[in-house]
């Protein structure tokens, strides 16, 4: 299978490390030219050359809205859009804050659901595009303290049955990839080394995924071999669902 993505431009938000900076650097061997945001103000030292940064934070105190608009007419539009980026706020249900609830609601809900309404109006007049939310696997099963992060990570695999429902006429593909327990920075410092092994022994092959596990499916769902799967949510979790 021969997939190149040359002469595509591809938006990747939140990928400066873990999953999002795995599936730029595919994207960028395979041709395509990457755009990527951080929060930072510099692109960070360790990312290929190759690969275009873009300072974006979703804050509420922050005009984030026209910077993602700005960045949109800067590359005059995108091929493929990769929703990425996300927070997570642990803590039982009596213990969270309304603030915390606002905050992953607005970078893991909210952004997603406006940076595909802005960049589908490009997409719209090329009539082709591809548009990937990257959700979870606690947007489908959860566990405990994960009360916000649970519920937009449901809400992002329903509306990309909607956005998949509203731009198929326009021939613009939408799905949802879900990932299942990945060893990054993040989830080891979440989970911690004796959390690791525990995740390790009740998933059915017996190991985390690496990041670049979860790659394959992104760049599949979004090549030339697919022309019809949209509005579908790809579980990637090494089976831990099906328990």
């Amino acid at each position: 299978m021969n997939i190149s993505f040359k002469e595509k431009k591809v938006l990747i938000t939140g990928a400066t490390r873990g999953i999002g900076k795995a599936i730029a650097l595919e994207y960028s061997k395979l041709g395509a030219l990457v755009v990527i945001t951080g929060t930072k103000g510099n692109k960070p030292i360790d990312l290929e050359s190759s690969i275009l940064y873009e300072q974006l934070e979703i804050s509420k105190n922050l005009n984030w809205k026209q910077k993602i608009i700005e960045i949109i007419n800067k590359y005059d539009g995108f091929d493929i859009c990769i929703n990425n980026a996300g927070i997570n706020k642990v803590n039982n249900i009596y213990e969270t804050k309304t603030s915390d609830i606002d905050d992953v609601l607005l970078v893991n809900l909210n952004a997603p659901i406006f940076i595909a309404s802005e960049i589908s109006k490009k997409m719209v007049k090329n009539r082709s595009g591809y548009i990937i939310n990257i959700a979870s696997i606690f947007g489908i099963v959860s566990k405990k303290g994960r009360n916000p992060y649970t519920a937009t990570k449901s809400g992002l695999i329903g509306v990309t049955k909607t956005m998949a429902i509203d731009l198929g006429e326009h021939n613009i593909l939408v799905n949802s990839v879900s990932p299942g327990f990945v060893d990054t920075e993040l989830t080891r410092k979440v989970l911690g080394e004796k959390g690791m092994n525990e995740m390790k022994d009740k998933v059915p092959m017996k190991k985390l995924a690496n990041v670049k596990d979860i790659v394959p499916s992104i760049i599949f769902l979004t090549s030339k071999y697919n022309t019809y799967i949209t509005g579908q949510n790809i579980i990637v979790d090494g089976g831990f669902t099906c328990e």
